[in-house]
């Protein structure tokens, strides 16, 4: 907490988790009580989570709940553990397909509303993007060995974070053009020319600019920057996560025009929430360079050291101009990056 999860004394701190990462809730609350911070921890099972998925009357879903809206409310910041234990893949069956994408269709509430939510009222949003079972499971591992793995990449050393990242971002504000490539088949150039680039370190900077820090991940260990929105042409192929409904993504950017996004498997599911969202989806609205050295890549994914990764859809908190109902992030391994044809990252690895 004293690096990466700044709670000063007399705010209010909400965890919001499974029942399988409850103890890793409570041991956080545990600390911030003993600062002075007020704490309240809210569990939803993932059975009831399932049930509500598979059961609950499409209608109900469709109404916008009261709950997460009032825990915002009360909250100086909001914690979401994002890890279970709990076997997802029945997502994959076909015989839920239909009943997925109704769902998703119908769903007043997901991460995004969330994000949307807490920027409203400036509340930190904190996403603990501790394992679920589809990682361990791709690692080869136990649930328990995955976790320890994914809380080493807490226990780093943050100052030499902080150096990475401020010569990275020293680098990097000089602007020019960006260009992206992967073995994967990523051939990316946009800019970022006079926008903000910040060193994610976990230390609260003030507010610089028009970016507005009240979104947060744990691990932390990226640099990011909301480029130009219509600077962006070219064709990126992430990388395919574990337990995903989704896979094969490609997003073709055109500049002003909106990007062209596909997927070989489960567009569906992306389909509908891109014709549902508010505003611009398919702008650029991040990219980054991941500098956590403890991170497994399919642990803590986007902060995994030598990485990138880019989003579409919001980014004014980044310091951007895109209001959209969604912010999306996808991870590029393995990737060269250069400005104005210098090498900043060659096959993962920084060159500065």
């Amino acid at each position: 907490m004293d690096n990466a999860l700044p709670i000063k004394q007399d705010e209010v701190a909400v965890f919001y988790a499974g029942t399988e990462n409850l103890d890793l809730a409570y041991a956080f609350a545990a600390e911030c009580e003993v600062r002075g911070i007020e704490t309240l921890v809210q569990s939803c099972g993932d059975y009831i989570s399932q049930a509500r998925m598979l059961e609950a009357p499409l209608e109900s879903v469709a109404r916008f709940p009261r709950i997460p809206d009032a825990l915002v409310e009360a909250a100086d910041w909001f914690i979401y553990l994002t890890g279970t234990m709990f076997d997802t893949s029945f997502i994959q069956k076909p015989e839920f397909k239909q009943r997925l994408i109704d769902f998703r269709k119908a769903s007043k509430w997901s991460f995004d509303t969330l994000l949307q939510q807490c920027l409203a009222k400036k509340t930190h949003l904190v996403a603990l993007l501790d394992p679920n079972l589809q990682q361990a499971n791709a690692l080869g591992k136990t649930y328990s060995e995955t976790r320890d793995l994914f809380l080493s990449s807490l226990d780093l050393d943050y100052d030499a974070l902080t150096n990475l990242g401020k010569r990275i971002a020293n680098k990097m504000k000089k602007g020019g053009e960006i260009h992206l490539t992967c073995p994967r088949g990523s051939d990316l150039r946009l800019r970022a020319d006079g926008r903000t680039w910040i060193n994610d370190d976990g230390k609260l900077s003030a507010k610089s600019g028009r970016v507005n820090r009240y979104v947060h991940n744990l691990p932390v260990g990226e640099v990011f920057v909301a480029p130009l929105e219509d600077s962006a042409f070219g064709l990126v192929c992430p990388m395919e996560l574990p337990g995903s409904v989704v896979g094969g993504v490609r997003v073709e950017f055109r500049g002003s025009d909106k990007a062209r996004v596909s997927a070989a498997r489960g567009f569906e599911f992306m389909e509908s929430r891109l014709r549902g969202a508010t505003g611009n989806p398919y702008s650029i609205a991040e990219f980054a360079f991941g500098t956590n050295p403890c991170g497994n890549i399919l642990l803590s994914t986007e902060k995994a050291y030598g990485t990138c990764h880019f989003a579409i859809g919001q980014n004014t908190w980044l310091g951007g101009k895109n209001e959209c109902s969604i912010h999306w992030d996808f991870l590029v391994e393995n990737p060269t990056v250069t400005l104005d044809g210098r090498p900043v990252l060659k096959n993962g690895k920084f060159i500065l």
